[in-house]
């Protein structure tokens, strides 16, 4: 159990790093699959352990400037209130609601990240952006902030889409953005979800250190590597992910 626990945080950690998801999106189906862990408690454990992921594998990207605050204030407010709306309503949803939900969630997310063009924008206009777009980045930050606390993935994998397709936010940009309030959305909804006995709290004991030290090095990493490759990348995991959570629950239902 310990060792499965270990892969757990080395494959969350560097998705989280690389692609700026927080690691949620590929941690709930590592602990329901690897840790046989029920669904409600595996997303309110990844809520959980997505904290401690974000803040390391945010440092490289404050580091190289890459977070724009304003951005991050809109967006937090709205990943904030939305999370505690998230996570009140997946602790009343049955788990085959919640899987098929977030299957299909990361399918179509993905699918629009694998054939995306990354907008050049300049980190200057950035801040004409935020005085059009401050709106929008609330709007996100609460759709965002919801499903990340109805899927325990943190946020991250609607956060980094919307702002690049929506807002024309550069990739690594996005990305540091995005860990940001995926650290926001994680604690508002983890607060919720330990009051409900929804966290274990051994796993994230085990876990989220190995997660920590992988989403750093992995952010330092994802500095050196093309806008482009990682969005792809990003694409190709949550759309395996997606397919695989689907199969898996289409197959429990026809066992009933």
């Amino acid at each position: 159990m310990k060792i499965k626990s270990l892969l757990v945080g080395i494959v969350g950690g560097a998705a989280s790093g690389l692609t700026g998801i927080g690691g949620g999106t590929v941690m709930v189906p590592l602990l329901t699959g690897l840790l046989r862990m029920p669904q409600r408690n595996a997303h309110g454990t990844s809520l959980a352990i997505v904290i401690f992921v974000g803040i390391a594998a945010v440092i490289p990207y404050v580091a190289e400037s890459q977070i724009q605050w304003p951005l991050v204030f809109a967006l937090g407010i709205g990943a904030i209130v939305g999370a505690q709306i998230g996570t009140r309503t997946m602790h009343n949803l049955p788990d085959t609601w919640l899987r098929l939900i977030f299957a299909s969630f990361l399918f179509i997310v993905g699918l629009r990240m694998i054939f995306l063009e990354s907008p050049d924008v300049s980190q200057e206009a950035l801040s004409d952006i935020f005085s059009l777009e401050a709106g929008l980045a609330f709007a996100i930050g609460f759709v965002g902030g919801a499903f990340g606390g109805l899927l325990g993935i943190g946020g991250g994998t609607l956060f980094v889409p919307a702002l690049v397709l929506l807002v024309s936010v550069p990739q690594h940009t996005a990305q540091g953005i995005s860990l940001v309030v995926v650290v926001l959305t994680a604690l508002s909804g983890t607060f919720t979800n330990v009051r409900a006995g929804f966290v274990d709290k051994n796993t994230v004991i085990w876990v989220a250190p190995v997660a920590v030290v992988l989403g750093f090095c992995s952010g330092i990493l994802a500095q050196d590597l093309q806008a482009e490759y990682l969005t792809r990348l990003f694409g190709l995991v949550v759309v395996y992910v997606g397919g695989r959570t689907v199969m898996k629950t289409w197959s429990q239902l026809r066992e009933r």
